[in-house]
């Protein structure tokens, strides 16, 4: 009874700190986010480093260890061996540390008042019909060029090197950002191939970061056009980037930035996915139009995407998705599972600031 009480108290002196430390996030933001994400990218840094020395995610292993663990205490429990009082406030525990943890070292980053955009002083605005589609014409020239330069397989689908080069190659353009943007970091820990990657592409997942790991994993059936982004991506959050529109825009600049044309290729190639839809919602018609406009690499790959992921569809990514839409919505993500197309609204006030003058 005495370790079962124990629990009980350790659990609601975390839940007090996780509020107080949302409290102080909310009613002195300007003080809070001062010195916030640059704690978090140096945590998400070191952190990464160590667990970077392993081949596999860690992150999945201790998942798999402890959904084990929890299965058999829970038989143990059933079994007498101990009571429900003590295994419920152990499981009460155990939640608790988590939560805490991921809220005192980055989910704090979800209430910044500090948008991405903010920090690269760039102007979100409404947007006509007609600069939606010279954005989208913009990005599908990028990956028109982009498309005819990367290695190809006997299907003519992107083959752009192994799951571990990419991986290798995925950071190098958040350096290259570094250089020129304080918001940003050199990314070192390398991405990591899921083992139950299957099991992601069922719940429609294409990548995971873990805060607790420091590790940025990555569903190895992504096909090989979006894989790069997919790591610049899930490498975004470590640089304490918690919306994941932001993330998928931070992502299309790392990849741009990046040296190696596979990457560039996998930037553009997203860019142009996103900018499409957003404008096929507008008008199917126009967005007609740019269909006809690919080359034939592009559309290959856009093809073979669309099968890939046709396959999987289902109950069990309906439920994935209902899940992810309630954590996002949650952590102040009113669009929820939505959020991820917003990037669109980024990468036109990109273009309109940079490229459209």
């Amino acid at each position: 009874m005495l370790k079962t009480t124990g629990r009980l108290i350790a659990s609601a002196l975390l839940a007090l700190l996780c509020g107080g430390l949302l409290l102080i996030a909310r009613t002195y933001p300007a003080w809070f986010y001062a010195w916030y994400p640059a704690l978090s990218q140096s945590i998400m840094a070191r952190v990464g480093a160590v667990t970077s020395v392993l081949p596999v995610s860690l992150a999945e292993l201790v998942i798999l260890g402890l959904v084990l663990w929890l299965i058999l205490s829970f038989i143990r429990m059933l079994r007498g061996e101990s009571s429900i009082p003590r295994w419920l406030s152990g499981v009460l525990l155990g939640v608790m540390i988590g939560v805490t943890w991921f809220v005192a070292v980055w989910g704090l980053n979800y209430f910044s008042p500090h948008s991405l955009a903010d920090r690269l002083d760039l102007e979100i605005t409404g947007y006509t019909s007609d600069q939606l589609y010279d954005a989208a014409a913009y990005y599908l020239d990028q990956a028109n060029d982009l498309a005819l330069e990367v290695s190809r397989d006997e299907e003519g689908i992107a083959a752009l090197g192994t799951f571990r080069q990419l991986a290798d190659w995925s950071g190098e353009g958040y350096g290259v950002l570094a250089q020129d943007h304080p918001c940003f970091r050199a990314s070192r820990s390398t991405p990591k191939r899921v083992l139950l990657s299957r099991l992601l592409s069922y719940s429609g997942i294409t990548g995971i970061f873990i805060c607790f790991t420091g590790e940025a994993n990555v569903n190895a059936e992504t096909p090989q056009a979006a894989l790069p982004f997919t790591m610049a991506h899930e490498r975004g959050h470590a640089q304490a980037i918690c919306p994941e529109e932001e993330c998928n825009f931070a992502a299309y600049l790392a990849c741009m930035a990046n040296p190696h044309v596979e990457c560039r290729y996998s930037g553009a190639y997203s860019a142009f996915i996103y900018c499409y839809n957003a404008l096929y919602k507008q008008s199917s018609a126009r967005a007609a139009e740019l269909w006809y406009q690919m080359n034939d690499q592009l559309r290959a790959d856009i093809l073979f995407a669309n099968a890939h992921y046709e396959q999987y569809e289902g109950k069990v990514q309906e439920t994935a998705e209902k899940v992810n839409d309630t954590y996002l919505k949650t952590f102040q993500q009113t669009a929820g599972v939505q959020s991820y197309g917003l990037v669109a609204d980024l990468l036109i006030a990109w273009y309109l600031q940079g490229a459209a003058g």
